[in-house]
């Protein structure tokens, strides 16, 4: 590929070998046309099918971005995720050699499973099936317990199973735990608002068996309680601010005297009060798994807050430009559990993005995830 005949003395040895790299790495995708802004030039490449520059001028004028992007903020990994994370790649590290398994998910992340794949610790992950029901796929080495929790008798089966036994779990579900064995202790009933098989629930009702779920409001009249006896109220940390208070209303209507001990998360919560003050947008795009419940109810928030076009994406492979109009302003949030590196995958695509004529969107680089 010949340079000279387009360098005209306006470049800096360095600035053309950093367009050297550029170009080479342009000629790999097959891409007719893309733009690239320098500090001070920009400079419009124009490539054929044989994957050689036709033309190219540096005298492009400077276009005004399509989208208007607001990164909110805080969005992304809580500190739970990360104190999980630094201690599976710990492990790991002190540990070079050994057989290392996750009881499902570490977090609710598919990404997160494939980069701890790379470093050859497997995900123990069955849709459908218990923590207690997983260990039947681990007969040894090293097995780390998820940062929802895990409940007692599955720490005591592994153990009996002769592995070494390493707990992820996050400090507020921890508290939970906590909360609901003091009031027991106290003869007190628990009434529990979470997800139906979610893991952090799955654990609440096998570490206390008595305590009653609910999973919706229309849950709270299928109650049988002695009202006579205290009751206590508490919640799965990742749920929505609004869908908690609609529920422990109802509770509260019936069950007046019952104690409520709201245990969201400061994580989930200021995440979720973020999007709330951004209810302007004409567009907003959460970032994460499809199967994580903080993830769904940071989208659920911006819907209920009048954001007509809200979107789930788990990365930028995800999103479809057809979806967007010029000029929006598009707020950009991700789960607990979703890599920064992703969401700023999306932020920085979408903020020179071209939605006539889009870019090509970068591949994701696994060993960026952890």
């Amino acid at each position: 590929m010949e340079f000279r005949s387009f360098y005209n003395g306006k470049f800096s040895i360095g600035k053309l070998a950093r367009l050297r790299r550029f170009c080479l790495e342009l000629t790999q995708t097959r891409k007719i046309s893309v733009l690239e802004n320098w500090r001070d030039k920009n400079i419009l490449f124009r490539i054929d099918s044989n994957k050689k520059i036709q033309s190219w001028r540096n005298d492009v004028t400077e276009k005004k971005a399509d989208l208007e992007i607001i990164d909110i903020k805080p969005r992304g990994y809580c500190k739970g995720v990360v104190q999980a994370l630094h201690l599976v790649k710990r492990t790991r590290e002190e540990n070079p050699e050994a057989v290392i398994s996750i009881l499902g998910k570490i977090v609710h992340n598919r990404y997160i499973t494939e980069a701890l794949n790379y470093y050859k610790i497997r995900t123990i992950d069955v849709p459908g099936l218990t923590r207690e029901e997983l260990l039947q796929y681990v007969d040894q080495g090293i097995l780390i317990l998820s940062a929802h929790g895990t409940s007692s008798k599955v720490v005591q089966k592994a153990k009996a199973k002769g592995l070494t036994v390493i707990d992820a779990v996050c400090n507020d579900v921890v508290s939970t735990h906590d909360i609901i064995g003091q009031a027991l202790a106290e003869d007190k009933q628990i009434v529990f608002i979470g997800k139906n098989q979610h893991p952090e629930t799955e654990a609440i009702l096998q570490n206390f068996p008595r305590t009653h779920l609910i999973i919706k409001e229309a849950d709270v009249d299928k109650l049988n309680l002695d009202s006579t006896k205290d009751i206590l109220v508490t919640n799965q940390t990742t749920l929505s601010v609004l869908e908690i208070q609609n529920i422990i209303r109802a509770l509260l209507d019936r069950f007046p005297h019952a104690e409520v001990n709201n245990e969201i998360c400061g994580a989930t919560r200021v995440r979720q009060e973020a999007i709330i003050k951004q209810a302007d947008l004409d567009a907003l795009i959460v970032v994460g798994d499809p199967k994580s419940n903080n993830t769904a109810m940071l989208a659920q928030i911006g819907l209920e807050h009048g954001i007509e076009h809200v979107v789930r994406i788990e990365s930028l492979e995800d999103l479809i430009l057809d979806e967007f109009k010029q000029g929006w302003r598009v707020g950009i949030t991700s789960g607990a559990s979703t890599p920064t590196y992703l969401t700023e995958m999306v932020s920085n695509y979408l903020k020179e993005v071209d939605l006539a004529n889009p870019q090509i969107k970068p591949e994701i680089d696994l060993t960026k995830i952890l």
